[in-house]
């Protein structure tokens, strides 16, 4: 997000799927001070952390009737200036177009199933001046991004350990558990 979508203080962004990419898009936009922050997933326990890290909103998009609609209603009417989509899920990935608003800017980080197809109205992306993007890696240079990124955690700013739990590796089996269960974002095995 921060080496593609950019977004200003002044912005509204919505984040689909909340593991650990999309959480972390939620780190870096609170990091870049961006207004409203909308973490939309289909699985409450994921929204306390998503909150926790910075979401000014969270929606559980199999609880409303029209997802477009209800994240504009959120936005003040005009649609999302930046979207973000972690899921891969085709579905997903229309809905998040179809609720840029003027000049908005979409990304989608999630890896599709392969062959994949989605549906756009182009005259929506001309007359609304709208972006769509692929990102990979956050399009970054690493060997730059990686340290920049250890800082911002070290500084209090990128608290990636609020993703993590520590398990032993004697308990690998409870780790995948967790992990399916929902309990944990991202289990981490210490042999």
């Amino acid at each position: 997000m921060e080496n593609v979508l950019e977004p200003s203080p002044d912005s509204s962004i919505v984040v689909f799927g909340l593991g650990a990419v999309g959480l972390s898009a939620i780190m870096a936009a609170k990091y870049l001070n961006v207004r409203q922050i909308i973490a939309v997933d289909i699985f409450d326990h994921k929204f306390p952390l998503a909150k926790d890290l910075g979401a000014t909103d969270v929606v559980n998009s199999t609880r409303t009737n029209d997802l477009v609609q209800h994240i504009k209603d959120l936005t003040g009417g005009g649609g999302v200036d930046y979207a973000v989509d972690c899921s891969g899920v085709p579905a997903v990935i229309e809905a998040m177009l179809s609720m840029l608003g003027m000049r908005g800017t979409a990304a989608t980080v999630g890896v599709p199933p392969a062959g994949a197809k989605i549906s756009i109205d182009p005259m929506q992306y001309l007359l609304g001046s709208r972006g769509y993007k692929g990102v990979r890696e956050g399009d970054s240079n690493p060997p730059v991004y990686i340290p920049h990124l250890c800082n911002l955690q070290k500084e209090g700013k990128f608290p990636v350990e609020k993703l993590c739990k520590v398990y032993p590796y004697q308990d690998i089996e409870i780790a995948l558990k967790d992990l399916k269960d929902g309990k944990v974002t991202k289990p981490v095995i210490k042999w």
